[in-house]
This record gives C-alpha cells, sequence and structure tokens, in this order.
C-alpha cells in the first residue's frame, strides 16, 4: 500500500513487471482512478469490526498491529488511510511482538471487508480465475514495489479468499476468524 493512490501510472519508473503465477490472465490494481481500485485497502468500504466502524481496511489492518486499545483507537479515527497508516508508523516502536515476521491479519481484514460489501464480492467473483496483482511501487511486500518484482501478498490473499468464499452471498464459515485481537 503506498500514500499516494492517485499518482499517474507514467509517473510510475518503467521496470520489469513480475511475471503472474501463471499464463493466467492479470488484473492489476493500485490507482483510485483505474479499475479495481476496490480491491485495495485504501478504498472507501468501511469494515464492521467488534461493534466499531473502521473507515477503510487500512484503518483495521492498522489498528490491528497493536494490542493497546488507545492505540488502536486513534488509527481507527484517522481522517483517511494514508493517516491510519502514518499514525501506525509512528507508533511502530509499541507493535505486537510478532507482527512483522507473521503479517497478521490481512486475511482476516478482507474476509471482513468482501463479506460485509455484496457488490465487492461480486466484483471478486467475477474476476474468475485472473491472476490478481496489486500494482503499488512504494510497497514490495504487498505489491509490486518500484521495481515490478515484489511479492504481491495482497494479491496472493485475495486470490486465497476469492478460493474461498460462496458466490451470491452465501454463507461461509467465519470460525477461524478471531475477534478477540
Amino acid at each position: 500500500m503506498a500514500s499516494d493512490h492517485n499518482r499517474n501510472e507514467e509517473q510510475r519508473p518503467q521496470g520489469p513487471k513480475s511475471p503472474p503465477s501463471s499464463t493466467r490472465p492479470t488484473i492489476r490494481f493500485y490507482s483510485r482512478v483505474k479499475p479495481y481500485f476496490e480491491f485495495s485497502n485504501f478504498s472507501d468500504h468501511p469494515i464492521r469490526y467488534n461493534g466499531k466502524d473502521y473507515s477503510t481496511g487500512e484503518h483495521l489492518f492498522q489498528a490491528l498491529k497493536f494490542l493497546n486499545d488507545e492505540d488502536s483507537e486513534n488509527i481507527r479515527l484517522q481522517s483517511s488511510p494514508e493517516a491510519a497508516k502514518r499514525m501506525a508508523q509512528t507508533l511502530s516502536h509499541r507493535i505486537r511482538e510478532g507482527w512483522i515476521t507473521r503479517r497478521i491479519n490481512m486475511d482476516e481484514v478482507l474476509m471482513l471487508k468482501f463479506t460485509q460489501h455484496q457488490d465487492l464480492r461480486d466484483k471478486l467473483f467475477a474476476t474468475g480465475d485472473t491472476s490478481l496483482i496489486e500494482d503499488s511501487p512504494e510497497d514490495p511486500f504487498w505489491g509490486t514495489g518500484a521495481d515490478g518484482r515484489g511479492r504481491n501478498e495482497l494479491g496472493k490473499a485475495l486470490e486465497r479468499l476469492r478460493s474461498v468464499l460462496t458466490p451470491y452471498g452465501g454463507s461461509i464459515s467465519m470460525s477461524h476468524i478471531r475477534h478477540d485481537v
């Protein structure tokens, strides 16, 4: 994820793109003004979690890094996903132990987002077996990074989610999702 989702794609340094995991068609998402921005954690799709509303997936993802309720609440109340991310970075010395190595909670955030917004679920299913790539030049872990060779963990997480959700609002088991963090 990056702080500038409005970046003009022509300004991005052109480098080799990471190849999709197979010869499947590819959907790249990142920019607010391009299709599939809704797949980004910066999209304006609020998430209800533990009786509280988070403005975006990024707000919830960043808040879940912290055990301290005050830190989590300060992040939840930020005015934008960029501000929520900046606040979490400012508080990075208080992130829960093991966060960096485990990168916990992304699957949970996506499950909540896509089950609470039927339009997003439908859009995800409409991608079929397409490879999903977060084309973020800013983030080589969740996206492609500046050189286009990043790990694309957000795209992979969306593909995992697509494989476990049921289409058309069918129920799924949410028992594996922890709500006590």
